[in-house]
């Protein structure tokens, strides 16, 4: 055999393994809408006063895995970081009530976990869930109220797209200090804030894609918590 005929048949043999050897483009990332499935988030402060901070509940138990497959069915291995909040007392007119100030250990949870994506990653992704108040609705409501006129008032300042988004995620207001960030929202006794980003493909290239996350994703979350709290 001629050393041209050996050399084509070794290229015959490695084409196939080459062809093997060659990784797939990951699917296509899927987006999905809230759907809430947990318990009620049923907090009950006392008339003109916080909830006892010994009493928040677990934000890392707030979303199910099932329901962050709901807004992204394509989502895996799930894990829980807690986030400590450091609550205050925010009623200007009453001393606040023993116990409802200080640090909740868990008032606040990043969700990781992990999307398609040509570069591997366990947790490419993540949903965090802060709770900043929890007391009685007309403190909570006139909280919001302020923070809605803050961020309305600094985006020119900072260069940022505010939006009102009103009673539209089902809460009885949210609003996006950014295009880009998360929604801040409130319903009954609970005020809460919503954020996250993803690395994974499909979502888009910077600084798109913390504007796609919080169209599709970030905004479903907040939907799926004001579906929770009656």
């Amino acid at each position: 055999m001629s050393r041209l005929s050996r050399w084509s048949a070794v290229l015959a043999v490695l084409a196939p393994l080459a062809l093997a050897g060659c990784s797939s483009p990951p699917p296509a990332l899927e987006f999905g809408a809230a759907g809430p499935s947990g318990p009620e988030l049923a907090a009950r402060p006392a008339d003109g006063g916080s909830l006892p901070v010994a009493e928040w509940p677990n934000a890392c138990e707030v979303l199910s895995d099932d329901e962050i497959r709901s807004i992204l069915p394509q989502a895996t291995d799930f894990a829980r970081e807690p986030v400590k909040v450091t609550i205050i007392d925010f009623n200007p007119l009453a001393q606040s009530a023993p116990g409802t100030t200080g640090d909740v250990e868990a008032g606040g949870c990043t969700y990781k976990f992990g999307l398609p994506s040509a570069y591997e990653s366990t947790h490419n992704s993540s949903i965090r869930v802060t709770f900043t108040a929890i007391a009685d609705p007309s403190l909570v409501r006139q909280s919001y109220a302020e923070d809605l006129a803050d961020a309305r008032k600094d985006a020119p300042r900072r260069k940022k797209e505010f939006r009102d988004l009103g009673t539209s995620l089902g809460a009885a207001g949210c609003f996006l200090p950014d295009v880009s960030d998360g929604p801040t929202c409130y319903r009954g006794p609970y005020q809460f804030e919503v954020g996250g980003m993803s690395t994974a493909d499909g979502v888009g290239e910077y600084a798109e894609s913390d504007k796609n996350w919080s169209a599709k994703v970030l905004t479903e979350v907040a939907r799926t918590v004001s579906a929770r709290i009656p």
